[in-house]
């Protein structure tokens, strides 16, 4: 099953609500199945642990609104080293495919890259409606050990690969739209991130939330993975802008912007009652700032003025 770049994948007709029911008590099946595998608290952390009562109470019909997604992290020992498998389950699955990213504090980076392609590819083998989360643990623990004995790539070498591109030839813009953006934690994580893995843009706060993100296109991916990865009630990519680099080519000369930010904290974007909202006005301004104005309608639906 394949989706566009700027969606999350779904199925081909929208779930109606036995179906939708049917699905979260299957993910709802697994889940315990894995944790009645992985029953140490360390291995299987739920994002939230209310989460699974709030589906079962929805899929029972003793509540109405439909709970957050259910998320969670499993720490798995292979053979000659550590992963870390982050799941994310859209309400609709396993009619749609698990959101899953796997990293680990001792593969290189393209080790990393590779396990996770190599994963995806696994995954795009189920039909509709097979549960594969399970599937992808047990793909992980017989195949794991490999990308580990392949890791021979020095720090050293990435740092110069990371600042050259020799190894990464293309330079990617996400523009990413979430329903809304308020967490403190959520902010935080988004500006660190950007930070540890060398991407510049900025995140607009608030109801829609708006975030630009640039920088090499490994960076990039390994960013939305982990990001999508996060409680969300809504998030995708509205726009993925690609360029290929040259040789040797500087980062600085596709960069639009010059860190990362996040809108509001300068004193030129004006923050309306509440905080989390800024003046459009400004945005437009600040977009058009960076050669960046033609978005705007994209994420409001209408063409953007200057405060």
């Amino acid at each position: 099953m394949s989706c566009s770049e700027a969606e999350t994948c779904s199925s081909k007709e929208p779930l109606d609500q036995a179906e939708l029911i049917n699905m979260i008590e299957l993910q709802l099946s697994e889940v315990e199945m894995l944790q009645s595998m992985f029953p140490d608290p360390k291995e299987l952390i739920l994002d939230d642990p209310t989460i699974p009562i709030d589906l079962r109470d929805f899929a029972e019909g003793r509540i109405k609104f439909m709970p957050s997604r259910l998320g969670f992290v499993l720490n798995l020992d292979v053979e000659k080293g550590h992963l870390n498998m982050s799941v994310n389950l859209p309400h609709e699955y396993p009619a749609v495919p698990p959101d899953i990213f796997v990293r680990s504090q001792t593969l290189n980076r393209e080790a990393q890259r590779q396990l996770n392609e190599e994963l995806m590819e696994f995954l795009t083998g189920f039909q509709y409606g097979d549960l594969s989360v399970g599937p992808a643990v047990t793909w992980l623990q017989d195949n794991g050990e490999k990308f580990f004995s392949s890791s021979e790539v020095t720090v050293e070498t990435e740092a110069v690969q990371k600042q050259t591109g020799t190894k990464d030839s293309k330079f990617v813009r996400l523009w990413v739209y979430s329903h809304h953006i308020y967490s403190k934690v959520k902010r935080k994580d988004i500006l660190d991130l950007a930070e540890e893995l060398d991407l510049t843009g900025f995140c607009l706060p608030g109801k829609p939330g708006i975030i630009c993100i640039e920088g090499l296109a490994y960076n990039t991916e390994e960013w939305w993975q982990r990001v999508r990865s996060w409680n969300w009630q809504k998030i995708l990519i509205k726009n993925r802008e690609v360029t290929k680099l040259e040789p040797n080519e500087e980062l600085t000369v596709h960069r639009r912007f010059t860190g990362f930010e996040e809108l509001g904290s300068e004193s030129d974007i004006r923050v309306k009652s509440g905080g989390f909202h800024v003046d459009m006005g400004d945005v437009y301004r600040y977009l058009e700032k960076h050669d960046s104005g033609y978005v705007f309608k994209d994420y409001f639906g209408v063409d953007g003025k200057p405060a």
